[in-house]
């Protein structure tokens, strides 16, 4: 119970404080004592309640109540009882809003948006059919609830919204780090708006308060609604600053100028915000499904990898053991139909095997777990026997080093079957003299083949599922994969590149 009276009686003074200094600003600036209870005052009031316990409401309004009735006696102000009236209506209002204020930022500013309007409508009825014009009241109370209720949810937002950092002894020793930057294009933006309101020339002062949007427009794209929010803000200081003994038109204007920058920037700068929030949803889902791919492509060669082991375990050993069968059976089997089986069987058996063979080749290139990736490739480039087909080749390899001993096995795996379709593309359809295969490791892995063929459109490389399986695996890796040829004939050939983050 002691803090609370406490709390209530802080939250009551320092209330009383901003309400009161609010108040001489808005007068300042409507020349109006009652209006200026409308446009400001009434705005906190509202963005405080808004963001408030209910049980703290008591001090709000006593203050506000305290203060109206005061000035109201200091200016002998007696038509103020409907100003009172307008404020005690709004409490019921406030009350239902709040129970749907919570989610979304976008949910909590509808709900801001209904309160503003409401709270505007209850004191055109209260106060606007009594002593001033109706539009000017709604206008007026528009105008500073747009202005001053999302700067309350602002701040609230910032000091119980965001997760702080307890005092530590690690935090205390850290340096501050002030943001300059911020403070510099905060300084500069507000002195062009208070330049703007004061330089121009009288015949081209109605167009000042449309050049107050552009800060608004570069705070709302650099901080989303929050800089759109601030730059209205700095706006306002700017045309209180600038203006006063101006007619109720021109105060009109500035009020209805002040109301729809409020708005656009807010929408503008929550579009932006929303903008981002989507791009960056769309970047976690990218990485995520980077990431998928890759444990997918792993998982395959795992796979592969133990699939090609169990093939050649067991079925060499009964390939084996058949040979092995049939030269017994040819040795003891003397007739003819005897001898031609036995044959047979040991023909056939030896058609499995290097049918077999082919088949662990393609499921996992044995040279490759045996001897590594460089010599690997030096092996399929035997294999492929690109001499006897007149390619002269060249292979510059990387050491590798320390850092790239780390080499993923399904790195290492893509990188021989690029290699593998590529020479086999070279030594099929190029009509290459030439090819050349470099390999270098740094942050990421490089390969680039590049032979001096005929070349062809790079557009057929989709009808077939060599190169564009080979696309989808790198792309699938994180990496990038580029296929440069014409099909000119100028002995340009084609360059494949692969870049490939190391896993």
């Amino acid at each position: 119970m002691r803090s609370y009276l406490i709390t209530s009686l802080c939250g009551w003074l320092l209330i009383s404080c901003c309400w009161f200094c609010l108040w001489v600003l808005s007068y300042y600036f409507t020349l109006d004592p009652e209006l200026a209870i409308l446009l400001f005052p009434f705005a906190l009031r509202l963005g405080i309640t808004l963001h408030t316990p209910k049980a703290y409401w008591a001090a709000v309004y006593s203050a506000e109540w305290w203060l109206m009735v005061s000035l109201a006696v200091l200016l002998e102000q007696s038509q103020w009882f409907s100003a009172i009236i307008a404020s005690i209506v709004s409490v019921p209002i406030l009350w239902l809003a709040q129970k749907y204020y919570y989610g979304s930022q976008w949910r909590r500013l509808c709900v801001m948006g209904a309160v503003i309007a409401l709270t505007a409508l209850v004191n055109t009825l209260a106060i606007g059919v009594v002593s001033h014009s109706p539009w000017m009241v709604l206008l007026v109370s528009i105008t500073g609830g747009l202005m001053l209720v999302p700067s309350c949810y602002l701040i609230w937002s910032y000091l119980f919204q965001n997760a702080w950092i307890p005092l530590t002894v690690n935090l205390v020793s850290k340096p501050v780090e002030l943001r300059s930057r911020h403070v510099v294009f905060y300084v500069i933006l507000f002195a062009l708006s208070i330049a703007l309101q004061v330089g121009l020339p009288d015949e081209m002062r109605r167009f000042a308060p449309f050049c107050l949007a552009i800060p608004i427009i570069l705070l709302a794209f650099r901080y989303g609604w929050q800089g759109a929010l601030l730059g209205t803000l700095l706006n306002s200081v700017a045309l209180i600053a600038a203006r006063s003994g101006v007619s109720n038109m021109e105060i009109t204007d500035l009020l209805l100028s002040l109301s729809a920058q409020s708005l656009t920037g807010i929408l503008l700068g929550m579009g932006i915000q929303r903008q981002r929030e989507l791009n960056q949803k769309l970047r976690h889902e990218l990485a995520r499904n980077h990431s998928l791919s890759r444990q997918l492509v792993k998982a395959e060669e795992s796979v592969r990898r133990d699939i090609a082991r169990e093939l050649h375990d067991e079925i060499g050993q009964n390939i084996t053991a058949i040979r092995t069968q049939a030269s017994i059976l040819k040795r003891v089997e003397n007739t003819p139909l005897g001898e031609n089986c036995a044959s047979t069987i040991e023909h056939l058996s030896l058609n499995i095997y290097d049918t077999t063979k082919g088949l662990l080749t393609q499921l996992r290139p044995k040279t490759l777990d045996d001897l590594g990736l460089e010599e690997a490739i030096y092996q399929l480039v035997r294999e492929m026997e690109c001499e006897a087909s007149g390619i002269r080749t060249s292979i510059t390899c990387d050491e590798l080093n320390e850092s790239d001993t780390e080499l993923s096995d399904a790195m290492s795996v893509t990188l021989y079957r690029i290699c593998q379709e590529a020479l086999n593309n070279v030594v099929k359809y190029a009509e290459a003299t030439e090819v050349s295969i470099t390999l270098s490791f740094q942050k990421d892995a490089f390969l680039v083949v590049k032979d001096n063929g005929i070349g062809f459109q790079p557009e057929e490389t989709t009808r077939g599922f060599g190169l564009r399986g080979m696309r989808e695996r790198v792309q699938a890796l994180g990496g990038r994969f580029t296929l440069i040829s014409c099909q000119n004939g100028d002995g340009r050939g084609t360059e494949l590149q692969v870049v490939l983050p190391v896993l």
